[in-house]
């Protein structure tokens, strides 16, 4: 169940009219195997916009798996090719609760991994002084394990209708892209 309604919209039609044109990924190619949608949330924002990201996936016919950051490890990134991560910074840069652990324990030194391809959107309220922090740190540390951003950081002040907008665009793309390709390696996921 979506808390905000502004996350029904990015699954479907903008309640503006507009329609989305999603940005161009020329040459991009997706390896075998589900997306990893890992989120970490504090106040179920990052959470909601995980399972809009596996809708609009679902809907191309790629496959997910959306995962929280209190189940993320380091052998599930390992076996990832690619992924989406979506990080809330809480307080004053701190990751949220379900992120402890991974920060602290994973993050601590570099992984290998440059076989993988990822998205980050970083979530955070200009509120704090360091609102983005914890987005920022994972995108630097994905960065020095070697993960390859498909394309830059989105970052999003307090739910920021046009960040929002262009993570829908780009996980959009992504969708697409796989869809343009024909992969056959992408079953249609099976509904829950």
């Amino acid at each position: 169940m979506f808390r905000l309604a502004w996350l029904r919209e990015l699954i479907g039609e903008p309640a503006n009219g507009r329609t989305m044109q999603p940005p161009e990924l020329a040459g991009m190619r997706f390896a075998p195997g589900p997306v990893l949608i890992a989120y970490a949330s504090q106040t179920g924002v990052a959470e909601d916009l995980a399972a809009a990201a596996r809708e609009q996936l679902r809907g191309a016919g790629v496959t997910s798996r959306v995962a929280d950051f209190e189940a993320l490890d380091r052998a599930m990134l390992e076996t990832a090719s690619q992924a989406l991560f979506l990080a809330s910074t809480t307080y004053d840069g701190d990751p949220p609760e379900m992120a402890n652990t991974f920060s602290r324990m994973t993050m601590a030194q570099p992984a290998s991994l440059a076989h993988l391809r990822y998205g980050l959107l970083a979530l955070g309220d200009h509120g704090y002084a360091d609102f983005r922090a914890f987005g920022r740190a994972l995108d630097a540390w994905l960065a020095a394990s070697g993960a390859q951003a498909w394309f830059p950081r989105i970052e999003v002040d307090d739910e920021d209708a046009a960040a929002l907008e262009r993570w829908h665009a780009q996980v959009a793309a992504l969708a697409a892209t796989v869809a343009m390709q024909g992969d056959n390696s992408f079953p249609t996921e099976r509904p829950a």
